[in-house]
């Protein structure tokens, strides 16, 4: 593919891993197309997808800059990543989700920062398509809320900057110093752990503004309650093969748990306490608050409606998965282990 690039610019092949992605596959590759940085490679992963996504692809099969790999199953995001790296002759890997839209420039302000030389690492912001369901951008604006989420997906003070990765670019030299993805993380959270890791080796990570991602969220409360679920057990993973990457917000679902069910307990089985009814009043005040302020934020009230629920199931559904990967680890179940299938989690 002709980059049209700088000379001095570093070279960079963008990987994009599918699972049943036949529905959006196509919006994000041909948004790598027309980026005002071009990828010298883009590698698409189709991890072992039973929908058409494979179909779909063979459009692509004979582009010159593009290289589809069906893989025979379904191998999980990490090694299908792994898969996509192997591919990677370029100075800088960048990774885009299957059901992600790149804007024409952010490939050109996810590099920008690689001008350091100390920089080995780069993310940018993620955000809902406006044109998403009202429930997608309640979910959308939950994860970006200090109630809900304590912003850990973007810059946040209390904790250090982890990239996602649908908006993630990495130095080739250090990720094949330190060995790719952990394929034992195959729901979730594989490149916070591969990001702990080079954060550990001294490497510099930086969070890019301006290079924003338009990333499909969950459609359905299940969906979004399996997720949030998934998230974290793999939280629990993640701590145990890297105990330095904890932080204290990754711990406050868990307690907001313990502390709410207690409450619960204490109030129907010995009486209306007050302190346990105070502790439920203030919690149910709290999600009331979040979607007043979602109402100002979004400028709807369809997805304001939706804020309190899901801001909710970011707190108990991450909340329960992680007290649950709490105890499968006390028990001695390997990393990675009980997942409900190996599969990449389709929105």
């Amino acid at each position: 593919m002709p980059s049209g690039n700088k000379p001095d610019a570093p070279s960079v092949t963008v990987v994009v891993s599918a699972y049943n992605e036949a529905r959006s596959i196509a919006r994000s590759v041909e948004s790598l197309l027309t980026q005002t940085l071009r990828a010298d490679c883009i590698v698409v992963v189709n991890d072992g997808s039973s929908d058409t996504t494979a179909q779909v692809l063979s459009r692509y099969q004979n582009h010159p800059g593009i290289v589809v790999i069906n893989l025979p199953k379904n191998v999980g995001v990490p090694a299908a990543r792994n898969a996509g790296i192997s591919h990677n002759r370029s100075d800088i890997v960048a990774f885009l989700d299957a059901d992600a839209v790149a804007p024409p420039d952010w490939l050109e302000e996810l590099m920008l920062p690689f001008s350091d030389p100390a920089v080995v690492v780069t993310g940018g912001p993620d955000r809902a398509p406006e044109d998403d369901a009202p429930f997608a951008l309640a979910v959308d604006y939950s994860l970006r809320s200090w109630i809900a989420s304590g912003r850990l997906r973007v810059k946040n003070p209390f904790a250090p900057f982890i990239p996602a990765g649908c908006n993630l670019a990495i130095r080739s030299t250090a990720l094949g110093q330190c060995g790719g993805f952990d394929e034992r993380l195959n729901r979730r959270g594989e490149e916070k752990e591969l990001i702990q890791r080079l954060r550990r080796a001294g490497h510099r990570v930086v969070y890019c503004e301006r290079a924003l991602v338009w990333h499909h969220r969950r459609v359905s409360p299940a969906q979004f309650w399996r997720q949030n679920y998934l998230s974290g057990r793999a939280r629990v993973d993640i701590l145990r093969l890297a105990p330095d990457a904890l932080a204290l917000p990754h711990l406050a679902p868990a307690m907001l748990v313990l502390v709410l069910a207690f409450s619960a307990v204490c109030l129907f089985a010995v009486g209306a306490e007050p302190l346990c009814q105070a502790v439920l009043v203030l919690y149910v005040l709290l999600l009331l608050a979040d979607g007043l302020m979602a109402t100002f934020a979004t400028r709807s009230w369809r997805v304001a409606l939706w804020v309190p629920l899901t801001t909710s199931m970011i707190h108990w559904g991450y909340g329960v998965g992680t007290l649950v990967g709490a105890v499968r680890g006390l028990a001695g179940y390997p990393v990675g282990s009980g997942s409900v299938d190996s599969a990449s989690d389709p929105r």
